[in-house]
């Protein structure tokens, strides 16, 4: 098998286990769903009424979507008082936050962003390997 065939079949591999961790055995709705309640608890703590907070779904995203009426200040907070937006993207896992009126920011799916880490991952592994090990060293002429 030629290295380069080898190289691709690795990725290829490396790339199935993050579909089937993430797609298959449900761990990125859980991861999703997990965020969600997270955010929507800072949300009930800070007694804005009438404002929802969601992750997406189709597909899957960190990028937390906000509805409902809030104030400028609600929204921003102001000095050292935080607003909605800078509690909920202090949330561990949130990518960021947007209002659903207001046009802005577009989502990486997270199906993306873990076969992008995945594909580092592979690609450090293999540079190590090759630095440590290098290549074998052939005897006799050929």
């Amino acid at each position: 098998m030629s290295p380069a065939l080898k190289f691709f079949a690795g990725l290829v591999a490396v790339a199935a286990m993050g579909w089937v961790h993430h797609g298959v055995l449900g761990n990125g709705e859980r991861l999703v769903g997990h965020l969600e309640a997270e955010a929507k608890k800072v949300v009930a703590a800070t007694e804005v009424a009438g404002v929802d907070v969601r992750l997406g779904r189709d597909p899957l995203t960190r990028l937390a979507t906000f509805s409902g009426k809030a104030d400028a200040f609600q929204r921003e907070g102001q000095g050292e008082l935080k607003g909605l937006n800078e509690r909920v993207r202090e949330v561990p896992g949130i990518s960021g936050v947007r209002w659903a009126d207001e046009p802005g920011k577009t989502a990486i799916p997270l199906f993306l962003e873990v076969l992008l880490q995945l594909i580092a991952a592979y690609l450090v592994g293999v540079g190590l390997a090759r630095l440590l090990f290098g290549r074998r060293k052939r005897e006799g002429f050929y």
